[in-house]
């Protein structure tokens, strides 16, 4: 992969260009196997390129930058590939170059891939642009200065602006994600999808590269017509799994219980690649997607394997400590571009690939609810996929701004064409395809080359020559399994089928469903801000402390510490609320600049403002051991636990062994006696129920052991007991 900025001495406000290659240098968030600095003359004025290189699956350092005087250069990111005779084969960036071979040129419709390209010509013209679905993104300077990256923080390095940009941020804590071209740096915009920017002597400009790949034109619905289409699009998508898995070795596949990832397997059966696959879910025992993956592979005779989620099969309930760092390490890896829900986080160089199933929401309707009759309203269009600002936290201007945004994108994809169905498969292309997905590209890609099959640009067309309905129906994944591998349309799936509209072909069979006693199937390290009051305390004070963000012109500040005090965050609420610290990190520079490749360590911070230093006092939680019984081999102990001070926390408690931890459970149990006694709503009672052999191992061989209840990320002690072993 190539990070990349190319600029025009004009933008760089007169300063010495060493500076701002140190400054580029320390801004990176990857430690690079090539640099790469030219200076090219032109017509128009001098470029300047700064690249940063890694080795990937595909491509060499050296094939990622092309430079020839007179010719001008080229740098791609990404993947890049054509199909000869029915086989991919790759383009490197010379091979780019001599396809863009002059200002205007586009690239062959039959090229395809993930990519970020910049080209520069000899008379100065510089064009830009990125794959159809935007999946890897361009930045460029808001007013027009001559500048590209394919990092945020690059662009702004080189205009030497860091200015936050509400606009951009606010939508963190609105949906999680953002919404249109606006970045967190008011000087930096991204390029929008399926566009082209040049930048020549006349100034900078942006227009649309193709015929939009979507349209709304002719007939909807599937007919006989769009067979060929069909034929096309798993073509296309086996090339690109050819691609990506090479040309021999055993290959890794995420299996799970939903259609995109057995869609994946149909056409990977269907490129010949069956003795190659070892199938693998990520879940804990006895998931519904694990029992799913692992009745896939027997059926196909194929080896299965579960991998812990998130490495480890044990509830994840972190420290504060361990909370800021990963979030601020993400504010800066990403530019603040995406919210912290999903923790995008990457310290690796590697040159794994993967294929992956992204891309197949695009296929199939996102939200299966029932659409409103009539004109749909933005924020209910958003609520039928997403959150839309679920605790309240929005000042009425700001919602008035970000409703209004909302309804452009859909005046526009009316006139198109667009029904009022078609509206919020549409936001999920344009919006969360290029701002979420590729903010995750910005940072994964660097470790693992990913691969989307589902993204291939005649399936997408053919998922909008559809209708609505039929998309919501999974047409479209029902048509690519029944050709490609009909034997996986029997199989069941977790926690969903198929929908009784496709007909007899589709079998109805009963879904895998969780058993009643299986762990939560969302929540792990995110649910820490409900379990932790430390955490909860640490954000109540920086909210405290940081009046001057811009941040709080869109959001209710005193709403905000209200909800950290009183409200237990579902789902939806906290993607809210880690939207909401992600925009507040960024804006206020909590920024901890761990480089992709650098072990951990944490590098200059650059041209970035940085000094933040956690600092937060731990709020008291008040507690006791009610008693310790026995069942069979299992010693049972309960309690409860509360924090005063924040009455929505259920604490995260653990028992220990002198210095080693036996068990961690939440303190989330009803119990009435506490409500009536003021104990917020009585759901703080806790049990530890411990086979009597784990404590044996623990003891030594000791006869009796003595044990500390405490609460997780702090010395206090809720209580002490000793028990026979």
């Amino acid at each position: 992969m190539a990070l990349f900025v190319l600029w025009r001495d004009s933008a760089a406000a007169g300063r010495p260009v060493e500076q701002i290659h140190r400054l580029l240098l320390n801004e990176a968030h990857v430690i690079a196997e090539s640099a790469t600095r030219e200076k090219i003359e032109t017509q128009t004025g001098t470029w300047h390129l700064a690249a940063f290189a890694t080795r990937t699956h595909f491509y060499s350092v050296r094939d990622q930058v092309w430079q020839q005087p007179g010719a001008g250069l080229c740098v791609i990111h990404g993947l890049i590939w054509r199909s000869i005779a029915g086989r991919p084969e790759l383009l490197d960036a010379q091979a780019v170059a001599k396809l863009l071979d002059k200002p205007g040129a586009v690239l062959p419709d039959d090229v395809a891939g993930e990519y970020a390209i910049a080209r520069l010509y000899a008379d100065g013209t510089l064009t830009a642009f990125s794959d159809r679905a935007g999946l890897h993104q361009l930045f460029h300077g808001s007013a027009g200065e001559p500048v590209v990256a394919n990092r945020a923080g690059l662009v702004a390095t080189v205009l030497d602006n860091w200015a936050p940009d509400p606009s951009g941020l606010i939508w963190l804590p609105v949906i999680g994600y953002r919404v249109g071209s606006a970045t967190a740096y008011r000087a930096v915009s991204q390029l929008e999808q399926e566009h082209v920017l040049t930048i020549d002597g006349a100034g900078t400009s942006r227009r649309r590269a193709l015929a939009p790949l979507i349209r709304f034109d002719g007939e909807r619905g599937w007919r006989t017509e769009l067979e060929p289409l069909l034929e096309e699009g798993i073509a296309q998508a086996k090339a690109a799994i050819l691609l990506g898995v090479g040309a021999k070795g055993p290959i890794d596949l995420p299996i799970t219980g939903g259609k995109d990832s057995r869609v994946v397997l149909a056409l990977c059966l269907a490129a010949g690649l069956g003795s190659r696959l070892r199938l693998f879910t990520r879940g804990y025992v006895g998931h519904p997607d694990v029992i799913a993956g692992a009745g896939v592979a027997a059926a196909l005779g194929l080896p299965h394997r579960r991998e812990a989620p998130h490495g480890s099969d044990e509830p994840a309930h972190w420290t504060c400590d361990r909370f800021f760092e990963k979030l601020m390490t993400q504010a800066y890896q990403s530019d603040g571009m995406v919210g912290g829900w999903d923790l995008i986080l990457s310290d690796r160089i590697a040159t794994d690939t993967i294929i992956s199933g992204h891309m197949g929401e695009v296929l199939k309707a996102y939200s299966k609810k029932p659409l409103p009759e009539g004109v749909l309203d933005p924020v209910a269009m958003v609520q039928l996929q997403a959150p839309f600002d679920p605790i309240g936290l929005l000042r009425p201007p700001a919602r008035e701004a970000l409703t209004t945004r909302l309804e452009e994108q859909m005046h526009a994809a009316r006139a198109e064409g667009a029904l009022e169905a078609d509206l919020p498969d549409l936001f999920y292309y344009r919006n969360r395809i290029p701002n979420w997905l590729g903010a995750i590209r910005g940072i994964k890609s660097f470790e693992r080359q990913p691969v989307v099959p589902l993204g291939a640009p005649a399936l997408v067309q053919l998922a909008f020559r559809l209708s609505p309905e039929e998309r919501k129906s999974e047409l479209l994944h029902y048509l690519i399994i029944a050709r490609c591998a009909p034997e996986l349309l029997p199989l069941p799936f977790a926690l969903q089928q198929w929908d009784p509209r496709l007909g007899d072909g589709a079998p109805q069979v009963e879904p895998i469903r969780p058993a009643t006693d299986a762990p939560a199937l969302f929540g792990n390290w995110q649910l820490s801000i409900n379990h932790n009051p430390s955490i909860r305390a640490a954000l109540a004070t920086e909210i405290e402390a940081r009046g001057e963000l811009t941040l709080w012109r869109s959001i209710d500040r005193k709403a905000t510490l209200d909800r950290l005090s009183d409200r237990r965050f579902d789902y939806f609420d906290g993607i809210s609320m880690l939207g909401l610290v992600a925009a507040m990190f960024q804006e206020g520079a909590m920024i901890r600049p761990v480089k992709i490749g650098g072990r951990g360590r944490i590098s200059s911070p650059g041209a970035r403002p940085n000094g933040f230093r956690l600092n937060y006092l731990k709020p008291g939680v008040d507690g006791r051991l009610d008693g310790v019984s026995e069942q069979g081999d299992e010693v049972i102990f309960d309690g409860w636990a509360f924090a005063e001070a924040l009455p929505a926390v259920q604490v995260a408690v653990e028992l220990r062994a002198g210095d080693r931890p036996l068990a961690v459970v939440v303190a989330n149990k009803p119990r009435p006696d506490l409500a009536r006694h003021g104990k917020g709503d009585g759901n703080h009672g806790f049990r530890f129920t411990i086979p009597r052999a784990q404590l044996r191992a623990a003891a030594g061989g000791a006869r009796r052991i003595d044990l500390v209840i405490g609460r997780v990320d702090s010395d206090k002690v809720i209580a002490r007991t000793t028990v026979t072993t």
